[in-house]
Parts: structure tokens; C-alpha cells; sequence
């Protein structure tokens, strides 16, 4: 500052001031850089978590969809039980056992023409069922159903 009437001018500042100044500076240069960092790199994990919560809503978009898929099978399923429940327990083992008793009557007269087959072999063309006799001119092997 300058004294009225006076022609010399006085610094304000010394060199330790100056030195002070520039110290201070330097540090909140650096602070800002570090700071500007900082900065950075959590942008760049939000950035990476963003893309991973992304990838997380799609795999729960597909699990939910194979849930209602798996659901809608249950479903289809539990009525499809309950409409068995409904005819009675009962039809599907009587049919079932018709059915044998129509396999066992089917089977019965096979073995029956089985037998009468083997007979007329015998009576006709001299077979014998244990054995194959020098002279046969019938070659089979012997079989006779249970």
C-alpha cells in the first residue's frame, strides 16, 4: 500500500507469504486431482453396477417366466388329477383289468391252435418234438407256450 505522500511503494508480501501461497495452492491442486479421481473411478463402478443390476433384471425375467411356465404345468397337471379323481379310482383298474382278462382270453386260444398245430405235425408230417429223426424232412425247434 501506498502512504499518501510518500513515492516509495511497499510489497505486501514477502517471500514466506509467497512460499505459503504456493504451498497452499499445490495442495488443492493435488486435493482436485485426487478428488477428479475419485470422481472418476466411482462413475466407473456405477457404471459397472448399473450394467450388472441389467444383467440381474433379465435373469430374473427369465426365472420369473419358467416359474409361470413350471406353474401353468402344476396346474395343468393338478386338473387333469382331479379329473381322473372325478371317473373314480376304480375305471382306470377295471379297465385295467378287463384288459388282462382280454389278454389272458386271447392267449388261452393261442396256446389251444398252438397245440392243435403241434398235433396235426405229428399226425401229418410224422414230427417228433424232442427229437430231429434221421429221416425228417421238417426241421423246427420245439416250443410249447405256458
Amino acid at each position: 500500500m501506498k502512504k499518501p505522500g510518500t513515492s516509495v511503494d511497499k510489497r505486501v508480501t514477502n517471500d514466506v507469504t509467497v512460499q505459503t501461497f504456493n504451498h497452499t495452492s499445490t495442495s488443492i491442486g493435488g486435493t482436485a486431482d485426487g478428488l477428479r479421481r475419485s470422481l472418476k473411478e466411482l462413475e466407473d463402478e456405477l457404471k459397472k453396477d448399473e450394467d450388472g443390476k441389467k444383467e440381474f433384471e433379465t435373469y430374473l425375467k427369465q426365472l420369473e417366466t419358467k416359474r409361470a411356465d413350471l406353474q401353468r404345468s402344476v396346474d395343468e397337471n393338478k386338473a387333469w388329477l382331479e379329473a381322473v379323481e372325478k371317473q373314480g379310482s376304480n375305471s382306470s383298474e377295471q379297465q385295467y383289468k378287463r384288459l388282462l382278462e382280454q389278454i389272458q382270453t386271447i392267449y388261452e386260444g393261442a396256446k389251444e391252435f398252438h397245440g392243435k398245430g403241434i398235433d396235426m405235425l405229428i399226425k401229418d408230417f410224422g414230427y417228433h418234438i424232442a427229437y430231429k429223426r434221421w429221416n425228417d424232412s421238417f426241421t423246427a425247434i420245439p416250443f410249447k407256450p405256458k
